[in-house]
Order: C-alpha cells, then structure tokens, then sequence
C-alpha cells in the first residue's frame, strides 16, 4: 500500500500542471497584447508631442501612463515564463502548453523591454536652454 502512494507521488510530481500552462499562456497572451498596443500608442502619440512644443499636463501624464504599463507588461511576461517553466515548459513530454506560454512570456518581455528602455531613454520633453540646444547638446560638449 505505501509503495502504490509513493509511486502516485512521484508521478504526480512528474506530471506537468495543466493549470500553470493555462495560466502562463493566459497572462502571456494578455501582456503580450498590453505591451503591442502601448507601443502602438507611444508611436502615435509621442511624435505629436514633440512636433506640437507644447506639453500640457495630460499629455505628459499620459506618456507616464504608457511607460508605467510597460513596466507592467514586463513584470506579467516574466511571471509568465516562470508559470511556463513551472508548467513543464522544460520537459520534452506534455508541456507543449507551457511551453507555448513561456516562449510568448518571453517575447512579451522583449517587446515590453523595448519600449522601457525607449522610455526610460526619453520619458518627456527636452528641455531647451536660451541658446536653443537641448540639454544633451550641451553635456557632450
């Protein structure tokens, strides 16, 4: 009797979860969304903003709005590779699922990646200084 429970144990120990898969492949896919369209957003909108030279208010919370949902779609593309990985997205049987939700994690973390680092490289407004050069212009010299 010991020996039947142990060998259940094991094979539920070996048995990849379907509903980390599940999971991973959920919150990949909605990041993954999150993080195409707030690049989708950034690229209509800032370009708008640094033609106009004005910037109101809402447009700049606006543009700390996207780069905090960056963050976010990064954040929720590594907590789906780790369901991935948890899932079985390593072994060679049964994890096609996880495996799915991991590699879609990954890509979610590098387009969400991409469009932090677009951020953090210019979050607003340049400020100009009375010579009409921006701040980096100016640093460099």
């Amino acid at each position: 009797m010991t020996e039947s429970v142990s060998e259940s144990v094991l094979e539920a120990e070996e048995r990849p979860s379907r509903g980390l898969a599940v999971g991973a492949v959920s919150v990949a896919a909605v990041s993954f969304a999150l993080a195409v369209l707030t690049w989708l957003a950034w690229l209509l909108v800032r370009p708008r903003l640094l033609v106009s030279g004005v910037y109101p208010i809402v447009a700049e919370v606006f543009v700390l709005v996207l780069g905090a949902l960056w963050f976010a779609a990064l954040l929720a593309g590594v907590l789906a590779m780790v369901l991935g990985l948890l899932g079985g997205g390593r072994r060679r049987t049964g994890g096609e699922l996880a495996r799915t939700g991991a590699l879609l994690g990954g890509l979610t973390v590098v387009v969400a990646l991409a469009g932090t680092v677009a951020f953090t490289v210019s979050p607003g407004p340049s400020p100009m200084y009375p010579a009409g050069r921006p701040l980096n212009s100016i640093i460099r010299e």
